[in-house]
């Protein structure tokens, strides 16, 4: 899968959720893939969630500006965390967390794949790792929030509202705080920080029927 562009057709809820996701997708892409607008790219998304999260978000795109004048460190933060090659030191697999026996391409890949198809999208010639991989995952929340913006069908927001309460939710915040604790660099300590907070609103959010 590979997500739209920003929206922007209003400030309503589901713009401002789907922008979010879109952006933090992006948060979890190579510093040597980060493009010159990157901080503002957080910014222009983020704020507009407002309170705690807008205060949040300063921090991090600030955190942000900061890592583009050092990305070849922040790239090395960026593979001891999610790559390897000996240690992973916050896997950014569901299956590390959710499934019994910790194995790649097992139930949670299986239930990820399976949501993505229901959805309508197929793999996509941009899928290079598991289907429960972080980013694929953002990616599809995002997709979901576009199409309630777009569409206003209630089946959109129940697919989010069933994603993150059966899969995503369960284990965002687990892997927020692997990168919290494994204290790689500030921009990912900020970032650890804002998903923390963000997944603590969405879950009610998420419950609010349209």
């Amino acid at each position: 899968m590979s997500p739209k562009d920003t929206i922007d057709i209003g400030r309503n809820p589901a713009v401002v959720r789907a922008n979010a996701y879109h952006a933090l997708a992006e948060a979890f892409s190579s510093p040597a893939d980060w493009s010159t607008t990157f901080p503002e790219d957080l910014s222009d998304a983020l704020l507009p969630l407002g309170g705690e999260l807008a205060t949040l978000a300063c921090s991090l795109v600030a955190a942000a500006s900061d890592a583009m004048n050092h990305r070849e460190s922040v790239s090395v933060a960026h593979a001891r965390l999610f790559l390897g090659p000996f240690e992973v030191m916050a896997a950014p697999w569901a299956s590390l967390y959710l499934d019994p026996n910790q194995r790649l391409m097992g139930s949670a890949s299986l239930y990820a794949a399976q949501a993505y198809s229901e959805a309508g999208l197929g793999p996509g010639s941009g899928l290079m790792d598991a289907p429960d991989h972080i980013r694929h995952e953002l990616e599809f929340m995002y997709y979901l929030a576009f199409e309630e913006a777009t569409s206003g069908g209630i089946e959109w927001r129940e697919r989010q509202r069933s994603f993150w309460g059966e899969h995503l939710g369960r284990w965002l915040p687990e892997l927020a705080r692997a990168v919290r604790l494994a204290d790689q660099d500030a921009y990912y300590g900020a970032l650890a920080d804002f998903l923390l907070a963000f997944a603590k609103a969405e879950k009610p959010h998420l419950k609010e029927r349209l």
